[in-house]
């Protein structure tokens, strides 16, 4: 299973190649050489004034669904878990490529007035992972299985003013940001385990440490395709959530395009400066979209075997660039650091053919696995209209991995995994992975707890092979 590269390279993740390939887009601008000097300038300043804003106002689009519309499929309350029941079937539509492996739980909690006390169940060993994410998506804190065990325990998470002590907790842990998004994954062995999965989900809770405490809500209601809302949103997140002081200077100088926090307002915008904004900032969440939103068989200089790497940084730390790209995802709201997990897709077989269309394909694992120490899956994921999402098929399976009942491994220890729309017979049918008739699809490998050596730019998995029946 341990294929190596013949030649280095390809040390940055898929994000931060992407915010290579915008960066001549996104912040020059396709007439910028027609425009005179002082005007080029005015529209740099709004491009990386709205990327830099971008996370902030996504951020607050998605809290302000979650509490505010109860018909949403993320609605909760300030400071309590929404739990995710059940496990993703080709029925779901709620995100692209939807983890068939664990529960999903989110929580949007307010650390401006109290810290919130996070109380952590006993899960006897079963994987599971908290990211806290900052209002500004950048994620600032990991609590979990590999971070700190998967013992009873309790932990504080205070504000960035916060003094004092929280009686009773093990861990204190200070956000950069008053709003904090908590975002949790919960393994699954299966349908069979759901009830317990679904009972550890239950055991966690977050109560603040001071129940008299309150909260103070924002007042702008985001909204998409309003500039001006976008301005407002922005700035009321910014003094809501005060950037470090190391980014003083570019609030100063995105003060004059309306982004600094209270200070700054659309209104105060000069007119010219207003229709600059219209004008540009469609432009801008287009380009970073579309980029992202492009089919998987776009030809990708990272791509080896026909799998592309992707890994997340620790912290976006100063590529403004690439966290407003992550936000653009709707995902990297979601994502984790590739210490925790990694991930590689496949739309392509080793030859760079596109993967579907009935045809059927061998996946060798040298191995008998992928290098992870949590747990590993390969899922598939079919092309259609509106997204990727998973195949339904006679067996319900939509992903193999470390769990699938069954699998008969080779005498010498390796895996092979057919992938193919119809039954494979008999001697092959425990390692079937059914695939769409006709449209295209693509693989997603997910390592939970990597190994060092899958966190090595130079590993690859074995490229998909074409079978002739």
């Amino acid at each position: 299973m341990l294929v190596r590269r013949t030649r280095t390279g390809g040390r940055r993740t898929r994000l931060a190649v992407l915010s290579a390939a915008l960066a001549a887009t996104l912040l020059a601008g396709p007439a910028a050489a027609q425009q005179p000097a002082a005007d080029a300038g005015l529209d740099t300043l709004i491009r990386e004034a709205m990327l830099y804003a971008y996370p902030y106002n996504e951020f607050m689009t998605m809290r302000q669904a979650a509490l505010h519309d109860q018909d949403g499929p993320t609605a909760t309350t300030l400071n309590h878990f929404r739990h995710a029941r059940q496990l993703a079937t080709p029925k779901d539509r709620w995100a692209n490529g939807p983890i068939n492996d664990a529960l999903y739980s989110t929580n949007w909690l307010d650390v401006g007035r109290s810290p919130i006390v996070l109380s952590l169940p006993d899960t006897a060993g079963r994987y599971y992972v908290i990211a806290l994410v900052g209002a500004n998506l950048d994620t600032f804190a990991y609590v979990g299985r590999r971070i700190s065990g998967t013992a009873a325990r309790r932990v504080a998470i205070v504000g960035p003013e916060w003094r004092g002590t929280v009686p009773g907790v093990e861990q204190v842990i200070r956000a950069p940001t008053r709003d904090v998004y908590l975002n949790m994954r919960v393994l699954v062995d299966g349908p069979g385990d759901l009830p317990t999965a679904q009972a550890l989900q239950d055991a966690f809770r977050t109560v603040p440490a001071d129940a008299t405490a309150g909260a103070d809500e924002p007042g702008v209601v985001p909204a998409r395709g309003d500039w001006a809302r976008f301005v407002a949103v922005a700035n009321e997140s910014l003094a809501r959530n005060p950037p470090p002081p190391r980014e003083a200077p570019l609030l100063a100088r995105f003060r004059q395009v309306g982004i600094c926090g209270s200070a700054c307002s659309w209104t105060a915008l000069p007119a010219d400066v207003q229709a600059r904004w219209q004008r540009l900032a469609p432009e801008i969440e287009q380009t970073l979209k579309s980029r992202l939103d492009a089919d998987r068989s776009t030809p990708d200089p990272r791509r080896q075997n026909g799998w592309v790497p992707y890994r997340l940084p620790a912290s976006f730390g100063t590529n403004y660039l690439m966290r407003a790209a992550s936000a653009a995802m709707s995902g990297g709201i979601l994502g984790v650091e590739a210490a925790e997990a990694s991930y590689f897709a496949a739309s392509v077989d080793g030859q760079n053919a596109a993967l579907g269309q009935g045809a059927a394909y061998r996946l060798h694992l040298p191995q008998g696995r992928l290098p992870a120490d949590a747990f590993w899956s390969i899922s598939l994921y079919e092309f259609v209209p509106g997204g990727q999402y998973l195949v339904e098929n006679p067996i319900n399976r939509y992903a193999i991995g470390d769990r699938t009942r069954g699998l008969q491994f080779n005498s010498d220890g390796s895996l092979d995994i057919w992938i193919q729309p119809g039954d494979p017979g008999p001697a092959r049918r425990a390692n079937w992975l059914p695939s769409p008739a006709h449209n295209r699809f693509y693989l997603m490998a997910r390592l939970y707890q990597p190994w060092p050596l899958a966190l090595d730019p130079s590993w690859v998995l074995a490229p998909l092979e074409k079978l002739d029946h």
